[in-house]
């Protein structure tokens, strides 16, 4: 049986909360695989080298992030060296390329050294996007040939239940200055020939200042809860709106665990015309725009899923499952080590 060792499997500090694709991700290779790291770890990079020799794959995920974390830039030379370990002692390594820099701060030269590394180092490098893609080709051909595509997977659907609507726009998730939430609140608000949307914005904004700015943009038709909500209770918000919305207006963006879970509550989507957004934009019931004039072009057009669309849709939960994959990434892992 092939051993992995998965990253990040981290001490969480009090009030974080697990990111679910941690686990999903965990679980499904776990059918094929033994998963070495058992526990969560506060040693940071020092950890990869405790499983050298028991260990035949590394799976990293946000592995360009590590900067930013205690003792960052030592963890950082401390990686390095590792690499040079593991190339030693031919332990293969997955990178998965989520995005092309982290959301909320911008490029400097810290990522671009850590992107570099793992263009480099990684055996195989996974990406969500066509994007990636079309990025490393662009920034790094050299090893381009490495990237492949896999979709994001997705969970069961949710249940809810179809009803009335009250409301026109549903923003669900954690509220960061990159959503371009507040852009589009005033956006809205000059558009004089139409009818102003009924927004519900649910979410933690745990910036101070910026969610200041976002009450202060609300307008009587908008209704914002700083809360956390369970996704079940998201897809009953999203049964009572006509549209789930992103704004997201960062380039950083590749993949989104949050399309893929709105794809779980059989509503309309509307997102950014890049990324995971563009790539499944064939879907029905996903709608991009590159401009916010385009989000109202959407808006005012009528939508309804046909029974048609359910049928395509069942077909593309079917296909990109956790369990197929699992098999994907046991496909993978078995062209690495032959």
């Amino acid at each position: 049986m092939t051993k992995f060792y998965f990253y990040p499997k981290i001490t969480l500090k009090p009030g974080e909360v697990k990111n679910s694709y941690v686990d999903d991700f965990e679980n499904a290779i776990s059918v094929h695989h033994e998963v070495v790291n058992k526990e969560p770890s506060s040693k940071g990079v020092l950890d990869f080298f405790k499983y050298l020799g028991k260990t035949d794959i590394y799976l990293f995920n946000w592995i360009e992030d590590i900067p930013r974390r205690k003792m960052g830039k030592l963890q950082v030379l401390f990686f390095i060296i590792f690499l040079r370990l593991a190339k030693i002692q031919r332990k293969k390594i997955i990178w998965i390329f989520h995005n092309k820099y982290s959301h909320n701060l911008s490029k400097n030269r810290w990522t671009d050294f850590m992107f570099k590394t793992m263009m480099k180092n990684a055996d195989m490098i996974l990406t969500h996007s066509n994007e990636g893609i079309e990025f490393a080709k662009e920034k790094y051909p050299k090893y381009a040939h490495k990237i492949k595509y896999e979709i994001h997977p997705i969970k069961d659907k949710l249940p809810n239940k179809s009803t009335q609507k009250k409301y026109d726009f549903l923003f669900w998730g954690s509220i960061h200055p990159y959503k371009d939430i507040v852009k589009f609140l005033n956006f809205i608000r000059t558009q004089d020939h139409i009818n102003v949307p009924r927004i519900l914005i649910i979410g933690r904004c745990f910036n101070e200042d910026y969610k200041k700015l976002l009450r202060s943009s609300l307008t009587a038709e908008m209704v914002f809860e700083d809360k956390f909500y369970d996704m079940e209770d998201i897809a009953q918000f999203a049964a009572q709106s006509k549209f789930i919305l992103f704004t997201y207006n960062s380039g950083s963006v590749l993949s989104s665990g949050a399309l893929m879970d709105s794809l779980r509550m059989n509503a309309h989507i509307i997102g950014p015309n890049h990324g995971a957004f563009k790539d499944l934009s064939y879907l029905p019931i996903v709608h991009v725009f590159d401009e916010f004039e385009d989000i109202i072009t959407i808006y005012t057009d009528s939508y309804e899923i046909q029974a048609s669309d359910h049928d395509e849709l069942e077909q593309f939960y079917e296909k990109n499952s956790w369990r197929r994959f699992g098999d994907k990434i046991r496909n993978h892992a078995a062209q690495l080590l032959d």
